[in-house]
Formats: C-alpha cells, sequence, structure tokens
C-alpha cells in the first residue's frame, strides 16, 4: 500500500530546503543498490539524506511515485560504450548484456520500470534507432524492432531477479520426483541436474534468438523494397517473459 499524508508542513518563507529532488532519488538509488532485498520506504530515504519522512512528501505524493522516480533514475543511467568497428549485432549484443548487469541490482523497482510512463528509456531509443538503422527498417519495423529489443532485457530481467536459483530448486524437484515412475526419473533427473548451467546460458540464447529475430525483420524490409533479402536459418522460440518496455 502506497504511504501518503492528508498535507504537507510548509517550510519558513526564504528557508531553502536541506536537500533537492535529486539528491532524494540519488539516496533512494543507493539504498536500493546496497540492500536489494530491503524495501524502499519514505522513512529509509527520509533518514537517508537526514530528514522528516514528512518533509519528503513536498517531492513526492507517496512511495509508489517515489519508487517510480528512482525506477527511471535506474533506466536512464544505463552507461554504454559500443565496440568500434563491430558490426550492429556485437554492438546490440554487447548493449543488450549490458543493459542486464545494469538492471540485475535492483528487483524492486523492475516492475515499476516496466510500467513506467515516463521518457525514462528515451536515451537508449535514441541509441537503438541509431544501432539498428542498417536494418533500413521502415518505422512500423523500428517500432517492433525496438520494442522486442526493450521487452527482452526488461522481462528477462524481471525473469532472473524473481525466479529461485537453479540450484535451490533442482533438490526441491529431485525429492518431488521420488513418487514418480521409474521410467520418468530416468529421464527427467538428468535434466534437472544442468538446470543450473541452463539458467547461466538462457540469456546468451535470448539475445541470440532476438538478434535472428530482427535479421528476418531485415530480410522482409529488404523484401518489400524489390531487393533479394539474405537467406536466414530457421529461428528458435524467444524465451522472454511479460514484461514492458
Amino acid at each position: 500500500m502506497a504511504e501518503a499524508l492528508e498535507g504537507t508542513p510548509g517550510r519558513g518563507r526564504g528557508r531553502p530546503p536541506r536537500f533537492s529532488r535529486e539528491q532524494i532519488i540519488e539516496a533512494a538509488v543507493a539504498l536500493v543498490y546496497a540492500d536489494p532485498g530491503t524495501p524502499l520506504t519514505i522513512k529509509r530515504v527520509a533518514e537517508a539524506v537526514g530528514s522528516a519522512p514528512m518533509a519528503l512528501y513536498r517531492y513526492f505524493p507517496d512511495r509508489d511515485d517515489l519508487l517510480h522516480a528512482v525506477a527511471d533514475r535506474v533506466a536512464t543511467d544505463i552507461h554504454y560504450a559500443p565496440p568500434k568497428g563491430a558490426t550492429w549485432q556485437d554492438k546490440l549484443r554487447a548493449w543488450m548484456l549490458t543493459s542486464m548487469e545494469h538492471l540485475r541490482p535492483y528487483p524492486q523497482l523492475l516492475p515499476y520500470i516496466a510500467s513506467t510512463r515516463q521518457p525514462a528509456w528515451l536515451p537508449s531509443f535514441i541509441m537503438l534507432t541509431g544501432l539498428l538503422s542498417p536494418l533500413e527498417l521502415d518505422d512500423e519495423d523500428m517500432a517492433l524492432a525496438i520494442s522486442l529489443v526493450g521487452t527482452t532485457v526488461v522481462g528477462q530481467a524481471i525473469l532472473a531477479t524473481q525466479r529461485a536459483p537453479a540450484d535451490e530448486m533442482a533438490p526441491v524437484m529431485r525429492e518431488a520426483l521420488r513418487d514418480a515412475a521409474p521410467e520418468h526419473r530416468a529421464r527427467v533427473e538428468p535434466v534437472i541436474d544442468r538446470l543450473p548451467e541452463a539458467m547461466e546460458r538462457l540469456y546468451d540464447l535470448v539475445i541470440d534468438n532476438t538478434i535472428a529475430a530482427l535479421e528476418t525483420l531485415g530480410g522482409v524490409a529488404e523484401t518489400r523494397a524489390g531487393r533479394p533479402a539474405p537467406k536466414q536459418a530457421p529461428l528458435a522460440p524467444l524465451f522472454t517473459s511479460a514484461g514492458s518496455w
């Protein structure tokens, strides 16, 4: 439930505030990064900036508003240096890996990042339109391509931070298999043992499939323009979770 107050106290006339909205957001980002498992509250952030909780309501109407602002800051702060001389595929791969590593320390902010209505993703949006320009997509397909990339990154970050670790899942699944038929145990147990390794490989596979889908989309665009489309390998399914860009 969002924290809220009926009103906020006014400060004395002419007295400057002791902190700014930006300082509050920076303090909140630091708190979430240092202790991702502890819920971010108005009280914790107020203590971090040396203020009473009520003073923060001058800047944020409730806790959800604060969390949205902090999530938007995290989304805006993705820093990426494209590899020089690399193909667009390698540049995209590097960006997707960088973005995942940037988002994973902030699990409690990911739902807010996925549902933001602010232009927090605009820097990444601008970068991706340039990075994907070699595909020569029309505006409709460029929007689809960027939506695919963004949804994949955010969705996989949510999946990676919310699922139980594979090395914890495996013993539970093996225990549950005790009552299964022998032929089922023989088939499933070796696969369970490979779950930790599979989870480590999952995002690389997702990136591969995302790039392959974009290459196919580029081939469709070339066909529309009357140019021969390059041959494409068959696409494997995309393993993305339900996130939004």
